[in-house]
């Protein structure tokens, strides 16, 4: 594993590990169930099952559909791209939770779709990010020259898209990741309701229903130290990707 990602790992884990550990400590000191810490613990294990994949698969294949819709934007894979790019706003997260609760009813399995209706506003955002990008690295601008130069120097093109282009592209997704692990959180939790999925999502929803503050307020703090360990851990990947953007760089929206 690249030493910078070790080390940024390192860096996570007390913002991460304190808030879990105190989540769990307060559902074993005043949940009503004695077995309360245990399933917080199981909870953020499937919370955790069901974000990450998803974001991992989502991101990626939305920054490679994006990137191909500014390199062939008429062939099949650029029109995905530009699809996902496009369909982003036009799919909230509601709208894929209450797909998949149907989709569910008449019986499809739930964690498949949990993770499907997770990767598409991934592969949304990341396509919507990539493909601008990828238009000025390959353009006419200061951004394309270091792929004019590769071009010049009679580099095969694959390789100059490969080693030049693409990085380029990557690099708005990796600093939108943020943004990414927010959406997925805040999906996590009401897919897991919806769903039926024994996550902390799911845990937090059901105490807050029940009108229990002492099975509510431990989920949230612990989800809290969840989503503080993914996007850390995308920041990770994101210096390792991308090295000229580092954690101490102010956050770009997407």
């Amino acid at each position: 594993m690249p030493r910078p990602l070790i080390r940024h790992l390192i860096d996570a884990v007390p913002t991460a590990v304190l808030p879990m550990a105190a989540g769990v400590g307060l559902a074993a000191l005043s949940a009503p169930q004695p077995d309360a810490a245990m399933a917080l613990l199981r909870g953020l294990a499937v919370t955790l099952l069901l974000t990450l994949p998803s974001l991992a698969v989502g991101t990626a294949l939305g920054t490679l559909a994006g990137a191909w819709a500014a390199v062939a934007p008429r062939s099949p894979g650029g029109l995905f791209g530009r699809l996902l790019a496009g369909a982003g706003p036009l799919l909230p997260g509601f709208l894929l939770a209450a797909l998949a609760t149907l989709a569910v009813r008449v019986g499809a399995s739930p964690t498949p779709l949990g993770w499907t209706a997770l990767a598409i506003p991934a592969a949304c955002q990341a396509a919507r990010l990539a493909r601008p990008a990828m238009d000025r690295a390959l353009g006419p601008g200061p951004e394309g020259g270091a792929v004019r130069m590769a071009r010049g120097l009679g580099l095969d093109e694959r390789a100059v898209l490969r080693h030049h282009a693409l990085p380029q592209a990557v690099a708005p997704v990796m600093r939108g990741l943020r943004a990414a692990v927010l959406a997925a959180m805040v999906g996590a939790v009401a897919l897991e309701s919806l769903l039926d999925l024994p996550g902390a999502g799911a845990l937090m929803i059901d105490a807050a229903r029940a009108g229990t503050a002492s099975g509510a307020v431990p989920a949230l703090v612990a989800l809290g130290g969840l989503t503080a360990l993914l996007a850390a851990l995308g920041l990770a990947v994101r210096d390792w990707i991308d090295p000229a953007n580092h954690s101490s760089t102010p956050y770009e929206g997407a």
